[in-house]
C-alpha cells in the first residue's frame, strides 16, 4: 500500500496542502484536478467533545489526519506544521476547534479517517490530564498513540465542494481510571456531518440538583444529561451495554442568571431520549452502574435551525 503524504502549513491565518512523494501533478492543485484527472474537493474538519467529571483540562496533542479513500490503495497523511495542543475540555457543547481548513483531497467516499496522536506515559506531558485537586497525570493509550483512533465510514469529499465534518470526542467514554494516579485514554469517536446536525440546550432547576438521592451536598458536582437515540429508552450508564448514550452535556451554573443550563450541539437530525443525573461523577465507563436517572424526556430533533429547549426539574 503506497502512502501519499500531505503537509499542512499554517501561514498568516491562511493554509496550504503540499503533496509529498505521490505522484501527483504539483501543477494542477486546483479542487478540479488531480491525478489522471480525478476531481477533487474540500475538507473542512473540526473537533468537539463531551464532558468529564473532576477534570479541570484534558490536553491531547494531534501530529496529523490519515485518510483511506475507498477506490484506491493510497493512505493519505496529512501533516501538521506544528504540534496541535487542544484542551477537549474547551470543547463541549457549540463549542469545536477547526483542525482542517479546505484541506484539497480527492472527491469520493472514504473508508477511514484516523486521528495520529502523542499519548504515551513516558514523562512527557504531550496529553495529559488535570485534575480538579491541580494534579497532572499523563495520558496513555494502550498499544501505541495510533491506535483506537480510527473511525470507520462516513466520510465523503464532493468534488468542487467544501464538506465540513466534525469529530465528536467522547471524553466520559474514553477517559479509564486504571490505577492510583494512573490514566489511560481508550479513544470513543464519531464523525458527523455539520450540514444536518443541530443543538439541544436547557436547564436545570436546584430541586432536581438538590434531591435526596444525590450522593452528596455539593449541587454543582456529578451532574450529566445523557442522550439516547430512539424515544421512550429506558436511561442507562456508561458500560459497553445497551442502551448506550450517544452523548452527554454537563450542566454549568451561569453567574448572570443563577440557573444551571446544558448545551448538546453536533448532535444529527433524529429521535432521542433525554434523562438527568446527579451521579454521572459514580459512572465507570467499564463497569456497570446503578446510576440513579431523572424519568428519561423524548425529544424529536426533526430541522437543522432548531434550537431545542428542555428543562429538568
Amino acid at each position: 500500500m503506497k502512502q501519499l503524504t500531505y503537509i499542512f502549513l499554517a501561514l498568516l491565518g491562511s493554509t496550504m496542502l503540499i503533496a509529498c512523494s505521490s505522484g501527483a501533478n504539483d501543477d494542477d492543485n486546483s479542487a478540479g484536478g488531480g491525478r489522471g484527472g480525478a476531481q477533487n474537493g474540500f475538507l473542512n474538519l473540526s473537533i468537539t467533545d463531551a464532558p468529564i467529571d473532576g477534570a479541570k483540562q484534558v490536553w491531547v496533542q494531534f501530529r496529523g489526519v490519515e485518510l483511506k479513500p475507498a477506490l484506491a490503495e493510497d493512505v493519505i497523511t496529512i501533516y501538521f506544521k506544528l504540534p496541535m495542543d487542544i484542551n477537549l475540555l474547551a470543547l463541549q457543547g457549540q463549542n469545536s476547534f477547526q483542525m482542517l481548513t479546505n484541506a484539497i483531497l480527492p472527491a469520493g467516499k472514504y473508508d477511514w479517517l484516523r486521528l495520529n496522536v502523542m499519548a504515551i506515559n513516558d514523562g512527557i506531558l504531550d496529553s495529559y490530564i488535570k485534575l480538579d485537586d491541580n494534579s497532572v497525570h499523563e495520558l496513555d493509550i494502550p498499544g501505541g498513540s495510533e491506535s483506537g483512533l480510527k473511525i470507520i465510514g462516513g466520510l465523503e469529499v464532493i468534488a468542487n465542494t467544501p464538506t465540513s465534518m466534525t469529530i465528536d470526542f467522547d471524553l466520559r467514554k474514553s477517559i479509564v481510571m486504571t490505577g492510583v494516579a494512573q490514566y489511560k485514554l481508550k479513544p470513543v469517536l464519531k464523525l458527523v456531518d455539520d450540514t444536518t446536525v443541530s443543538s439541544i440546550v436547557g436547564t436545570v432547576e436546584v430541586s432536581a440538583l438538590t434531591d435526596p438521592d444525590c450522593p452528596d451536598a455539593d449541587p454543582s458536582t456529578g451532574n450529566a444529561v445523557y442522550l439516547y437515540s430512539g424515544l421512550n429508552i429506558s436511561p442507562d450508564d456508561v458500560d459497553n451495554i445497551d442502551p448506550e448514550p450517544v452523548a452527554s452535556a454537563m450542566p454549568t451554573l451561569n453567574k448572570l442568571t443563577g440557573i444551571f443550563e446544558y448545551d448538546f450541539g453536533f448532535i444529527p437530525l433524529g429521535k432521542y431520549t433525554a434523562a438527568f443525573t446527579c451521579e454521572a461523577d459514580l459512572d465507570n465507563p467499564e463497569l456497570d452502574d446503578a446510576i440513579i436517572f431523572s424519568r428519561g424526556v423524548n425529544i424529536n430533533l426533526a430541522n437543522t435551525d432548531e434550537l431545542l429547549v428542555k428543562t429538568f426539574r
